[in-house]
């Protein structure tokens, strides 16, 4: 429950800033409100680029409110990050027990970027979802005497994850192999029933596909599968995959810091139940960091799994290796609150208290920062103090996640109105509708982000070259407005028709907009 206040606090406080969210909301509408459900369309064109299941999930659970709007779009990955703590909650106890299981859920439910992640209308949670469930009962089905119907689960979660975010999905299936062959070697492959498994995945991936296939405006076979996926992932990465991976495990600090015991550890201690975990874990972060194109978002599929191992180190170390073990865990909880202290002091220092935020996640002067400096060195305190006297992981994990999970709640409440203030498309689109009469068509040049779109109810046609907006600009036509940056404006107006004013000045992020429409 505290996951879910939690997870919901910024939602409908949040406006959807990201393209790709604008257009999740977008394809949901097309079916809550307008009932275009099979091939919705943005911008007038047909969506193939990804499955249907996730902006189905969006649409029908804004059904009962009747509307899809930035407080109704985020429940489908609210409720995704939910069912993922429940698969991770059930893996670490399945694997060890349930002190494990629980301290796992907790190290995933309070890591940052899970929780920035999990009210965002991206389909990448509930493909994590799919992935956590799917080593659930792929691990299940290792040890069960008859295999067969947990590997059915498995192949089915992998087909949910398919139908969720396309051929990302299939990073699954190579992470099932690797688990064989490092278990069981090459005689695993039969053990997997990998026909069984292609069949299931043929069947549930069949429906959708053949809607793709069968439509006759885009191709999807040359134009998505092999031109977008294809080359999103084979493109030649600009900088280094290593440099990349480094940066995707420093977003599930400051639980990143105790792998560092767990490298000790598991040199240490050579339990058979962490391997499977293990080459899980490395294959999809693998799959992940070779992919030429690199968004954090890509990186949280690893999450669970880690959690899982991070919450074993966390649990077992004290419980299992006594208490050189303890010191170590000691000294990386120490490390951690000597840069606490580091941090509050910058949080704190007399330059900082009045001044705002270099960022709007960073709390606000005032009773913000001084909340979360409390609770940073307060927990970490707290989790010293249990290890010491008691001895219990489970309890110093307790004391930090109940830290991080106040310095989220404080972040939940705050940074909404900063990102909202700082983008500030809500307030620019709603004067921009009183400027707008219904049969005005909007263009744009240039960056015509699908947040317009979504926040005016109205689609905006993107010009995509210099010379079409030289061509409109030269000779407006009637109801046609024109939305542009103000030093593009500034810079055309002298060769742009005279018949051109402005009708709206205002700034959308760091841009300042204006709004030409031909005189009345």
């Amino acid at each position: 429950m505290s996951s879910l206040v939690l997870f919901s606090l910024p939602v409908g406080r949040r406006p959807l800033a990201n393209q790709d969210e604008a257009r999740f909301a977008l394809l949901a509408r097309e079916g809550v409100e307008h009932g275009q459900w099979l091939l919705p369309r943005v911008r007038g064109v047909i969506y193939l680029n990804k499955p249907p299941l996730y902006f189905w999930t969006v649409g029908l659970l804004a059904l009962p409110f009747g509307v899809v709007d930035d407080a109704t779009a985020p429940l489908a990955s609210i409720l995704c990050a939910l069912v993922t703590l429940l698969a991770v909650v059930a893996l670490g106890r399945r694997q060890w027990d349930t002190e494990i299981g629980l301290a796992a859920g907790l190290v995933l439910a309070t890591a940052p970027y899970f929780y920035f992640m999990s009210h965002q209308v991206l389909s990448d949670m509930m493909l994590t979802a799919w992935l956590a469930w799917a080593l659930y009962f792929l691990l299940r089905a290792r040890q069960a005497a008859a295999p067969g119907p947990l590997l059915a689960g498995y192949y089915l979660c992998l087909a949910g994850a398919l139908a969720t975010k396309g051929p990302a999905a299939l990073m699954g299936l190579a992470a099932a192999l690797a688990v064989v062959l490092v278990e069981d070697g090459w005689r695993g492959l039969r053990w997997l029933r990998l026909p069984m498994g292609l069949g299931i995945l043929g069947l549930c991936t069949v429906p959708w596909v053949l809607l793709y296939l069968l439509q006759t405006e885009r191709s999807y076979v040359g134009g998505v599968v092999v031109g977008h996926y294809g080359e999103w992932y084979f493109r030649e990465k600009p900088g280094s995959r290593l440099a990349a991976f480094g940066a995707n495990l420093g977003r599930f600090l400051p639980w990143t810091l105790f792998l560092i015991p767990g490298f000790w550890w598991w040199w240490r201690d050579r339990d058979p139940r962490r391997r499977s975990l293990l080459a899980w874990t490395a294959t999809i972060a693998v799959a992940v960091s070779l992919s030429g194109e690199q968004r954090a978002r890509y990186f949280l599929p690893v999450l669970p799994s880690l959690s899982v191992l991070v919450a074993e180190v966390l649990v077992r170390i004290p419980r299992a290796a006594g208490r050189p073990g303890r010191r170590v865990l000691m000294a990386t909880y120490g490390a951690l609150l000597l840069v606490a202290v580091v941090a509050v002091g910058f949080l704190l220092r007399p330059a900082a208290r009045g001044a705002p935020g270099p960022d709007v996640f960073t709390p606000a002067p005032g009773w913000e920062r001084w909340l979360v400096s409390l609770l940073m060195l307060g927990g970490l305190v707290a989790a010293l103090t249990i290890l010491a006297k008691r001895g219990s992981g489970l309890g110093a994990t307790l004391a930090v996640a109940i830290t991080l999970g106040g310095i989220l709640f404080v972040e939940g409440w705050g940074y909404p109105t900063r990102y909202a203030e700082r983008l500030n498309i809500r307030g620019f689109t709603a004067a921009m509708a009183t400027k707008l009469s219904p049969e005005e068509r909007v263009l744009a040049y240039p960056d015509a982000n699908l947040y317009y779109d979504f926040y005016l109810r109205r689609p905006v046609r993107e010009l995509g070259t210099a010379a079409e907006l030289d061509a409109v600009l030269a000779s407006p036509k009637p109801g046609d407005v024109l939305l542009m940056r103000e030093a593009g404006w500034s810079a055309e107006r002298p060769r742009s028709d005279s018949r051109w004013e402005v009708r709206l000045t205002g700034h959308v992020g760091a841009h300042p907009m204006v709004l030409l429409g031909p005189r009345r």
